[in-house]
C-alpha cells in the first residue's frame, strides 16, 4: 500500500477521537442522540482544527454508519469543494438533486468545504433551499473565514466556531501518534513542531511527517528546528540580551549569523514575539512559558529590559511581521527591526534639542551651570560669560578643590600639562576637520532654494544600492534615512530618530564614507542631516515664506558645519584642577592691561 501522511492515516473517525473541540463535539453527540439535529450548520474556524472531519463524523452519526466505513464509498454523503465548484451552475445542481430520496442512508448530506468561496449568484441561489430544504437533507458548510458568508446564510445556520488547539493538546496528541509508530521523540522537539503550527493539528502531523524524514531514527530537536525554520532559544535569549544593551553592533552580527543558518525571517519574527511573551509572563504567571528556557533566565531578563519596554518592542515586532508580508527585502526590515530593538523605551531627543545640541554654540547657547571642564572646542570669538568676576586679590578655595587659581600656577600646571592635552586635543581638531554636514532650517531652506527634482529622484534610486557599500552596522544606521530634498551641491537626509541623527552628526568616518559614495554615484556630496520631524516642520515653514512672496536668499556655503563636541582634560595633583583648553580673550585682555601676575582667574 502506498505511504499516506499521518494526517490522513490518525485522521478523527469518531467524536471522541477529536482533540481541542469537545465542547463542540459534546454539543453535537448530543444532539445527535435526542434526535434534535438541525438542517443547516456552520463549522468555522482556523485550519487543521478539525471543521472536515467534524462533519463527516456527524453525517456517518447522523445516519448510524459504522465509523470503519469510508465516507466517499456513501452514495449519500457529498463533499463539494466551493473554491473549485463556485458557480449558480453547481448550486443549482446541488438544489435539484437534493429533491431526490437518499439511496442507502437515513439523510442525505451535503458538506460544502470553503464555502465563502461561493460567488454571490451561487450563495443567492442556495438560500431557499438552505433555509427550508427536504426533511431527509441537511448541510454542513465549513470556512475559515466566515466574515466572507453573507449575513443570511449565516442566519439560516447553526454556526459552531472550531478554536485553535493549544500547543499541550497537541504535544500529546503527538506523543500518542510517536508511541503507536514505535519512533523515539524528545519532549523539546514536539513543543518545537506545536509552536509552528500555530494551533492546527494536521499543521503539526504534517510538520512531524518532516521531522521522522529527516532524521529517521528520532524525533530530535535539532531536526524540529531546521525542518522549521525556528531558531535556538540560546541565539534568541543572546539577541536579546545584546538589545537591551544597547549593543547593536553585535545584535546585528547575531541577526546575521542567524539568517545564514538558513532561518526564516518570518519564523523569526514570530519565535522572538514568543520568547518575548515568555519573558513578559515568567515573573507573573510562569507555568504558561512555553519556550524551553529556564524561569531562572526569563526573571533575569525580564529584569533587564523591563515590562514597559517589552510592551514596546512588542509593538515593534508586531509592525514588522506586518511588513514582511509585503516586501522581499526581508534582511533590511529586520536589521531596521535591531536598531529600533535597541533604541526601545530609551529616551530620544526632541528635534529642538538636537537643533539646541548641534548648531554652532553662540554665547546665548552658553548655560551659566555648565562647568569649565566640559567646555567644547568653539569658534575663537566666543567669550566667557560676563557675569564672572574678572579681577581679584582674594583667592578663594575649599576643602577640595582650588577654585581660585593665581595665573603663574596656573601657566605651570598648563606646561606641565602639556603633553597630556596636546594629543586629545590634536585628535579633537582632526575630528573637527573630518565633520562635514550641516543641520538645522537654515541649511534646509538653502537646499529647497534651489532644489532640483532630478537629481532627488536619482539620489533615492541609488540610495539602497550605496548603502550597500557600507558595512552591516552602518547598513542598519542608514536603512533609517532617507533623501527628502537634493540640489545640485547637496542632498538632505532625514532620520527617523533625534538620537540616531545626533549621532550621525558626529559620526565623522560615516560622513566621510557618505561624501566618498556620493561622489562616486555622481551624486552632489555636501550633506544636510535633519530628523524627519525636522524636516515636515522646515518643509511646511519653506512652503508659508514661498505663499507670501518672500524670496530665500540664503546660501549653503554660509552655514557653518557641525563642530565636534570634546570635554577639556582635568589633571589630578594634591587636589584636583580644572584645566581649561583656551584661555578667554577677555582673560587675556585683562592680562595684558594689568599683567599676568596681578590678574587672578576665579571660577
Amino acid at each position: 500500500m502506498a505511504y499516506q501522511a499521518l494526517y490522513r492515516v490518525y485522521r478523527p473517525r469518531t467524536f471522541d477521537d477529536m482533540v481541542g473541540q469537545e465542547v463542540i463535539t459534546q454539543t453535537l453527540k448530543n444532539a445527535i442522540e435526542a434526535h434534535q439535529t438541525g438542517h443547516a450548520y456552520l463549522f468555522s474556524g482556523p485550519r487543521g482544527t478539525g471543521k472536515t472531519s467534524a462533519a463527516k463524523i456527524f453525517a456517518r452519526e447522523v445516519n448510524g454508519i459504522s465509523p470503519d466505513t469510508d465516507e466517499t464509498q456513501i452514495p449519500d454523503i457529498i463533499e463539494i469543494d466551493a473554491a473549485s465548484n463556485n458557480g449558480v451552475d453547481e448550486i443549482r445542481n446541488i438544489r435539484d438533486s437534493a429533491n431526490y430520496a437518499p439511496i442507502e442512508a437515513q439523510y442525505k448530506i451535503y458538506i460544502i468545504d470553503e464555502v465563502h468561496m461561493l460567488s454571490t449568484g451561487a450563495f443567492n441561489a442556495l438560500l431557499k433551499t438552505l433555509e427550508e430544504p427536504p426533511a431527509n437533507v441537511k448541510f454542513i458548510l465549513a470556512t475559515t473565514e466566515p466574515q466572507k458568508i453573507p449575513a443570511t446564510i449565516l442566519s439560516r445556520t447553526q454556526r459552531f466556531d472550531f478554536k485553535r488547539i493549544d500547543d499541550v493538546t497537541i504535544q500529546t496528541r503527538m506523543a500518542a501518534i510517536l508511541d503507536k509508530q514505535s519512533v523515539a521523540y524528545d519532549q523539546d522537539a514536539l513543543r518545537v513542531i506545536a509552536n509552528a503550527a500555530e494551533g492546527g493539528m494536521r499543521d503539526a502531523l504534517s510538520i512531524l511527517d518532516q521531522v521522522i524524514a529527516y532524521g529517521s531514527d528520532k524525533v530530535t530537536i535539532d531536526d524540529a528546528l531546521q525542518v522549521t525554520g525556528a531558531t535556538t532559544t540560546e541565539a534568541l535569549l543572546m539577541f536579546f540580551g545584546q538589545v537591551s544593551d544597547g549593543d547593536t553592533r553585535n545584535a546585528l552580527q547575531t541577526l546575521h549569523t542567524i539568517l545564514l543558518d538558513g532561518k526564516d525571517a518570518q519564523r523569526f519574527v514570530a519565535d522572538m514575539i514568543g520568547l518575548l511573551r515568555d519573558v513578559m509572563l515568567a515573573p507573573i504567571a510562569p507555568n504558561l512559558i512555553k519556550t524551553t528556557a529556564s524561569v531562572e533566565e526569563l526573571n533575569k531578563l525580564n529584569q533587564k529590559i523591563g515590562q514597559k519596554r517589552i510592551q514596546i518592542m512588542m509593538l515593534e515586532l508586531d509592525e514588522t511581521q506586518k511588513a514582511l508580508l509585503q516586501t522581499m527585502q526581508s534582511d533590511v526590515y529586520l536589521e531596521l527591526l535591531t536598531v529600533k530593538l535597541s533604541l526601545a523605551g530609551s529616551e530620544i531627543l526632541s528635534s529642538s534639542d538636537v537643533k539646541q545640541s548641534q548648531s554652532p554654540v553662540t554665547p546665548k547657547n552658553l548655560s551659566k551651570s555648565q562647568p569649565s571642564v566640559a567646555t567644547p572646542i568653539v569658534d575663537d570669538d566666543i567669550q566667557a560669560p560676563t557675569e564672572a568676576p574678572l579681577i581679584s586679590n582674594t583667592p578663594t578655595t575649599n576643602n577640595n578643590t582650588h577654585s581660585a587659581i593665581q595665573q603663574p600656577q596656573q601657566t605651570a600646571v598648563q606646561q606641565q600639562t602639556s603633553d597630556v592635552n596636546s594629543e586629545p586635543i590634536s585628535q579633537a581638531k582632526s575630528e573637527i576637520n573630518k565633520l562635514s554636514a550641516r543641520t538645522g532650517q537654515e541649511a534646509v531652506f538653502a537646499v529647497l532654494s534651489v532644489a532640483r527634482r532630478e537629481t532627488l529622484t536619482k539620489a533615492t534610486q541609488l540610495w539602497p544600492e550605496l548603502k550597500q557599500q557600507f558595512d552591516v552596522a552602518k547598513q542598519a544606521f542608514l536603512t533609517i534615512a532617507k533623501p527628502v530634498a537634493a540640489s545640485d551641491e547637496a542632498i538632505v537626509l532625514a532620520f527617523d530618530y533625534p538620537a540616531l541623527l545626533a549621532e550621525a552628526l558626529q559620526d565623522s568616518e560615516l560622513q566621510v564614507q557618505l561624501v566618498q559614495q556620493l561622489s562616486e554615484h555622481n551624486l552632489p556630496f555636501s550633506l544636510v542631516l535633519i530628523s524627519k520631524d525636522e524636516w515636515k516642520t522646515d518643509r511646511a515653514a519653506y512652503v508659508s515664506l514661498l505663499r507670501t512672496g518672500e524670496k530665500i536668499t540664503v546660501k549653503l556655503n554660509d552655514i557653518p558645519v557641525v563642530k565636534a563636541n570634546v570635554e577639556a582634560v582635568t589633571v589630578d595633583q594634591d587636589d584636583t584642577i580644572a584645566v581649561t583648553n583656551d584661555t578667554p580673550e577677555i582673560v587675556k585682555q585683562a592680562q595684558s592691561l594689568f599683567g599676568e601676575d596681578i590678574v587672578n582667574i576665579v571660577d
